[in-house]
């Protein structure tokens, strides 16, 4: 009798432990591969996770996507998914990214085998991911690199289309300051970054705090002395004061 009891009690013990298990999907690139059991193509589709499991940014088809996520056990919510508003040149593409919008909306769980993903809806295969193969390390100019904080401030959804950009061959760095195209020259040297001769255009944006948000991103830009990139990350620094955070995205 006793042995049963402790056997009985382990196994509760086993069954708790799995149910508060958390698979660890985080800090890889998911690949669109099939939606409704269809397989989709080529495509942009793309989304990965914050270290944190938290929030998800990624690529919708054709605009970026970003929202939050919550994870537990084998259970997956995503809430507050935004997208940019580029329209969509490929009817095809549309499609997807109506598609893949709607049915992240609905699923409520998730199964991962090896490099596979699946989201499931009430245990239907909604969407397949594939994870993208590993990368060297990520440089400056690899990446689009969206607004995600300043200081230590998260921007808003509006804020979220600030973005910037290298390009080496030209020696130039530019983007959208959320409110303006901006375009100015860069240099760097191991972690020393210089961003100078930064002109924009000069829209005004008076309907909300794009104004604001232009400010201060580009003043962060031209205070910028040093730089990170860690987890798919952009730190901009001015010695040891983080001045902007900037997620990478394919360009």
């Amino acid at each position: 009798m006793k042995r049963l009891f402790i056997l009985v009690i382990f196994l509760s013990t086993l069954a708790t432990a799995a149910s508060a298990y958390t698979p660890r999907i985080g800090g890889r690139q998911w690949k669109l591969v099939e939606l409704n059991g269809s397989r989709v193509g080529t495509s942009n589709a793309h989304f990965e996770f914050d270290r944190d499991q938290k929030r998800m940014t990624g690529n919708s088809g054709c605009n970026r996507m970003f929202g939050g996520v919550e994870i537990r056990g084998r259970q997956i919510v995503f809430s507050n998914i935004g997208t940019t508003r580029m329209a969509c040149a490929d009817r095809r593409m549309q499609d997807i990214e109506t598609a893949l919008l709607a049915e992240l909306k609905n699923v409520d769980g998730f199964q991962q085998s090896g490099n596979t993903l699946e989201l499931l809806d009430h245990r239907r295969v909604a969407v397949k991911f594939v994870a993208a193969p590993p990368e060297g390390p990520t440089r400056l100019e690899d990446k689009k690199w969206v607004l995600e904080s300043i200081g230590t401030a998260s921007v808003s959804k509006i804020g979220r289309t600030a973005f910037l950009a290298f390009d080496k061959s030209k020696a130039s760095a530019g983007g959208n300051s959320s409110c303006n195209v901006f375009g100015g020259s860069y240099s760097a040297t191991g972690t020393t970054l210089k961003i100078t001769d930064v002109i924009s255009t000069m829209r005004a944006c008076v309907e909300d705090e794009r104004m604001d948000i232009e400010r201060q991103f580009l003043d962060a830009l031209r205070e910028t002395n040093r730089f990170k990139i860690r987890n798919d990350k952009l730190m901009l620094y001015r010695d040891d004061r983080l001045l902007l955070t900037m997620t990478g995205e394919a360009k």
